[in-house]
């Protein structure tokens, strides 16, 4: 089945032949043609067992959010003005073949029938993504943040890092009878980091002095603690859950 992308935005260039392994191509308007990985229906236990898991209940949980890139624009368009091409500055640092992680809501839209920006040919599925809604590539292995995002493991408020290790110190154990978990804010360690973006289009939002290394703490308003994967399908950072935030969005490096 075949979409025809000459009728949506993405205006995909040479269009796939019928019958014909799918080859990369070159993609208008900062989209990204990505060949989705498998749906997830299953997870894998310790023991080896194979359990099925409903995905319609929480999809958002559930729905396939990595893929490899099969077709690339020459370049990202920026223009300083809303709602027109990329909402900011920055490099394209995706490459063919690359694997990626995006935005689920990105997918969703994607396969809507009134947008159809995809391909299917047999059992693959192929969507055209805008640049904007990856967070990551993963090429040889390594986890590269892209968009000006940081990919962040939480940890514990450092307060209470600290009295407990105090504690440690003189034999004695802290016992936490109130958790003391902030409304407002969350925690955490940065794992990996991307570069800055250059400019936004939102007026007084910048990267610039939010400069920060692998292995700061930090800190992050609550509800940008959104996981770039949800924990039953993590495939990246052996498990361990990681927030996806953007430079622009953190608060203070500790």
């Amino acid at each position: 089945m075949l979409n025809n992308p000459r009728n949506n935005c993405s205006g995909v260039i040479d269009n796939m032949e019928k019958g014909k392994t799918m080859k990369p191509k070159l993609t208008l308007n900062n989209f990204i043609f990505i060949k989705l990985d498998p749906e997830n229906t299953s997870v894998r236990l310790k023991n080896g067992c194979e359990l099925f898991v409903d995905n319609t209940f929480e999809p958002e949980k559930h729905f396939t959010v990595t893929g490899e890139v099969y077709g690339l624009p020459s370049h990202l368009s920026y223009s300083g003005k809303p709602n027109l091409n990329m909402p900011w500055e920055t490099d394209m640092e995706i490459r063919m073949h690359d694997k990626v992680i995006f935005y689920y809501l990105s997918v969703v839209n994607a396969l809507k029938p009134a947008t159809k920006r995809y391909i299917i040919e047999g059992n693959d599925k192929y969507v055209f993504i805008e640049y904007q809604y990856i967070y990551a590539v993963v090429r040889d292995d390594k986890i590269i943040p892209i968009n000006g995002y940081c990919l962040i493991e939480p940890v514990e408020d450092p307060s209470i890092t600290q009295e407990r290790e105090r504690m440690a110190k003189i034999g004695m154990e802290i016992v936490v009878l109130t958790r003391r978990l902030s409304n407002q804010v969350v925690y955490g360690k940065v794992k990996y980091v991307g570069i800055p973006n250059r400019n936004y289009v939102d007026e007084g939002v910048t990267d610039r002095g939010a400069d920060v290394e692998v292995g700061d703490v930090v800190v992050i308003r609550k509800t940008y603690d959104v996981p770039l994967q949800y924990s039953l399908h993590q495939k990246v950072n052996d498990g361990v859950k990681l927030f996806r935030v953007q430079r622009r969005n953190l608060l203070a490096k500790i």
